[in-house]
Parts: structure tokens; C-alpha cells; sequence
């Protein structure tokens, strides 16, 4: 990987290649949960913690790493178990499917066998352990690539890195590994050969080749990532949702999409995101950790750690960082950013506009140009502008300050101090003048006469 990371927390999809694993785990009845990790093991625990897996889950930690076979010992010591079956994963498997690792425990509980693996047949198996089968197709053994002799290689059926072995045998069996292999490792594929010359049969249940891909490179976990994505489309396409175009679509497995919102390409929906129904996204959008509600709209913008509410429009071409709220039919338009700021029923920032760390209240109006000047040179600072207020063009407002109920400002306007209710701010710095607000309405009468 060439990486200060541990494999499997690089991320494919929106999660942890081991939080992918975990997550294939959770609707299997098992027992137990162990991870076996490396001295790093805290690294991987935080990981699944933060990806809401870590309840419930024990860990054992390899220290050195010897090998698979040493691993499968490690966590059997922290389980305390001698008998009875034991599930192994191998944790840089992101694209298993728990449907896959339920049929492998069905079939392994039906015929008894001393190990059941999952293979596959690949057109080209550079990488993976060869499955070696005898008289009558009887799988004997497991050879990795490395110590296989070249007609071994040409073999296409490969080990797909998931077994289940009856413990007792499983035990018995890893008391005889030996590390006489090129790794020098405590190999658990030797474990297939061993419990075959003990006169125990091995299973074989074959999987797609879609749900094997072994990760070793950056590239893998690239090639992984693009399946996981099209398998989210696939899954929300049938779930109601409209994507115009899967391949140019990105979901992360963590999105949740309500029926007949309408995703358009180049969209990136992404971490702890969820659309609700009737919603639009796209096309060039990017959601992160945020929430559209019902029936709004983002179009060619990036929405970060917001809430979106419903009927509420973004874009095109609009910033929301962190802690935005957008309630109920408010809108954000064309080159606004907004940050930590709140704007209220059908409040509009059509243009070129800043909004930080301010409460925008209801019916507001805010002209193109105008920004909340929230730094001071020292801290960040908040403004508010209670309902139906009108903002003027080019208003620029230094905070901390108030502009209160049906009160407006002046084209060009530095508002430094509060403005009252009804009031007007005009100038620089700006003057008040009392009672000459309430722009909103002004501008209703004049559309009706």
C-alpha cells in the first residue's frame, strides 16, 4: 500500500475497508465478534467506533504478525472456544455480501465438513491461492501464488479468503503449521491440507467474482470502491430512486435516499448523508454528512455538515459549510457561502454573498454582495436579522450585530451598529433613520398599484 495507514482503514465507498467487513458481519447470529490487529489495534477500534460497529466487538492483538494461521490461533485464544464453528474473514474483503457468508454457514452446517472455503473462478487469478483438487475433484489443498510451481498458477479457481472450520479440528490442525513456505509465515491455507491427510472433508462453495477482489494495492482499493458505488446504485434504482447515469454517480454504502428523488451525474453523496423523497441532486454536486429534506434541490454546489430543509433550493454554484440549516423553502443562490449559519423560512441569498456564524429569521431578503463580516482580528462574532428584514446590495454587516423586524439597509451599507424594527440603515458607516424599513411590504404595495 505504501502507506503510514493500516490496509484495511483505508476507505472505499464512504467506510473503512474493515468497517465494510463488520458491516457484512451484522446480519449473521453469531456469537462473537473478534478482531485480530496488529499493536495499532487502538487505531482500528476508534475506526469502527467512529463507523458505528465497535458494540459488542472483542480484539486480539498480533504481536508480531505471523502469518494468517497465527491470527485464526490469536483469536481463538481471546475467544476461549475448543469447540464448535468459527467464521473467518479475511478483513481487507470489503465487497462480501452477508447473503454470501449466510449460504457458506448454511452449507457448512448441512454437510459437516471439517472446513468450508469460499472460491471463485477468476480469468485472471495473478495474486490469489490456487484451490488444488484430486481424484474426483476432492479439494486437498491451498498453494499461494508465491510457492506455486507454474502449472499450479494456470489454475484459475482461486481461495477467496473466507472459511469455516469446525473448531476442534480447526485446533488440532494448527498445531502442525509450519512456516516452511517464501514468507516464512504460519499460513492458514495450510490448515485445508493438514485436516484432508486427518481424513476430513473440505467444502467448497463457489461466489462471484465481484465479491473477492483481494486488496493489496491502492489501486484495489480504488477498483473496490467503484463496485461498492455501483452496487449502491443498483440498490437504490430498485429501491425508487431515479439515477439518471449509475457510472458517473458516487454513493457511498452509508447514504440513505427516499423514494423518487432524482439524482443526477457527477453527483457525490457521501459519509452520513441522507435525500429525502422527492429531492434533487445534481448534476455536479458534492454532499457531505448532510441532509436534504423532501422536495428540495441542490444543483452544481457543495453542501458540507448542513441541513437542508423542505422545498429548500441550492445552487447553482453555492458553498454550504459546516452547521448551515436551511429551513423550509429558503433559498441559496449563485456564489453564496454560507458557514455555522441558520436561514429561516423562505429567506433568499440569491447572489455573490457571505453568510457566517449569523441567524437569518424568517421572509429576509438579502441583496447580492452583502456579507456578515464575523472575524474581528480576534473571534468570530454573530449577526441576526430577524423577520422580513430587507438587505440591500453591497451591505456589508460587522458583527456582532443586530438587524431587527422589517428593518432594511441601504445599497452599500457598513452596518456596525443594531438596527430597530422598521428602521432603515444608510451610508458608511451607516446612519439610521427610524421607521423608513419595511422594504418587504413597501415593495408588495408598489407590485399591486
Amino acid at each position: 500500500m505504501k502507506s503510514a495507514l493500516p490496509k484495511v482503514l483505508h476507505r472505499a465507498a464512504g467506510r473503512p475497508l474493515l468497517v465494510h467487513v463488520l458491516a457484512s458481519l451484522q446480519g449473521l447470529a453469531l456469537e462473537g465478534r473478534i478482531v485480530v490487529a496488529p499493536a495499532r489495534w487502538q487505531e482500528m477500534k476508534a475506526a469502527c467506533l467512529a463507523g458505528g460497529f465497535d458494540e459488542g466487538l472483542a480484539w486480539a492483538v498480533q504481536d508480531p504478525p505471523l502469518g494468517t494461521a497465527d491470527a485464526v490461533r490469536v483469536a481463538l485464544l481471546e475467544s476461549g472456544a475448543s469447540e464448535g464453528t468459527a467464521l473467518v474473514v479475511n478483513g481487507g474483503s470489503p465487497l462480501i455480501t452477508t447473503e454470501t457468508l449466510r449460504r457458506l454457514l448454511e452449507h457448512h452446517g448441512a454437510a459437516g465438513p471439517g472446513a468450508s472455503l469460499l472460491t471463485a473462478r477468476l480469468p485472471d487469478p495473478t495474486g490469489y491461492g490456487r484451490i488444488l483438487r484430486g481424484h474426483g475433484a476432492e479439494v486437498e489443498g491451498i498453494i499461494e501464488e508465491r510457492d506455486a510451481t507454474d502449472l499450479q498458477r494456470s489454475i484459475d479457481e482461486i481461495n477467496a479468503g473466507v472459511y469455516v472450520f469446525d473448531i476442534a479440528k480447526l485446533l488440532d490442525a494448527l498445531d502442525k503449521v509450519d512456516d516452511a513456505n517464501s514468507q516464512s509465515e504460519y499460513y492458514i491455507t495450510d490448515v485445508v491440507g493438514l485436516l484432508r491427510s486427518f481424513g476430513e472433508h473440505v467444502l467448497t462453495v463457489p461466489t462471484d467474482a465481484g465479491e473477492v477482489l483481494g486488496i493489496k494495492s491502492r489501486a484495489h482499493v480504488a477498483r473496490a470502491g467503484e463496485l461498492l458505488r455501483l452496487r449502491a446504485c443498483e440498490r437504490w434504482l430498485s429501491e425508487g430512486v431515479t439515477i439518471i447515469d449509475p457510472r458517473t454517480t458516487f454513493i457511498d454504502s452509508t447514504v440513505v435516499i427516499g423514494h423518487d428523488a432524482v439524482i443526477h451525474p457527477f453527483t457525490f453523496l457521501e459519509g452520513d448523508t441522507t435525500v429525502g423523497e422527492g429531492a434533487e441532486v445534481g448534476p455536479q454536486t458534492r454532499i457531505v454528512n448532510s441532509s436534504l429534506a423532501s422536495g428540495s434541490s441542490v444543483t452544481f454546489s457543495v453542501v458540507k455538515e448542513s441541513s437542508i430543509g423542505e422545498g429548500a433550493t441550492v445552487g447553482p454554484f453555492a458553498s454550504l459549510r459546516a452547521g448551515t440549516v436551511l429551513e423550509r423553502g429558503a433559498h441559496v443562490g449563485t456564489f453564496v457561502e454560507t458557514k455555522k449559519t441558520t436561514i429561516g423560512e423562505d429567506s433568499k441569498a440569491g447572489h455573490l454573498t457571505y453568510l457566517g456564524d449569523a441567524e437569518i429569521g424568517r421572509g429576509v431578503n438579502v441583496g447580492a454582495g452583502s456579507i456578515t463580516a464575523n472575524w474581528d482580528g480576534r473571534g468570530k462574532n454573530k449577526t441576526v436579522i430577524e423577520d422580513d428584514a430587507y438587505i440591500g446590495s453591497d451591505t456589508t454587516m460587522v458583527a456582532p450585530v443586530r438587524i431587527g423586524r422589517r428593518a432594511a439597509t441601504g445599497a452599500g451599507a457598513v452596518v456596525r451598529d443594531d438596527v430597530a424594527d422598521d428602521a432603515l440603515a444608510v451610508g458608511v458607516p451607516a446612519r439610521v433613520i427610524k421607521d423608513k424599513g419595511d422594504r418587504m411590504s413597501k415593495g408588495d404595495k408598489d407590485a399591486t398599484s
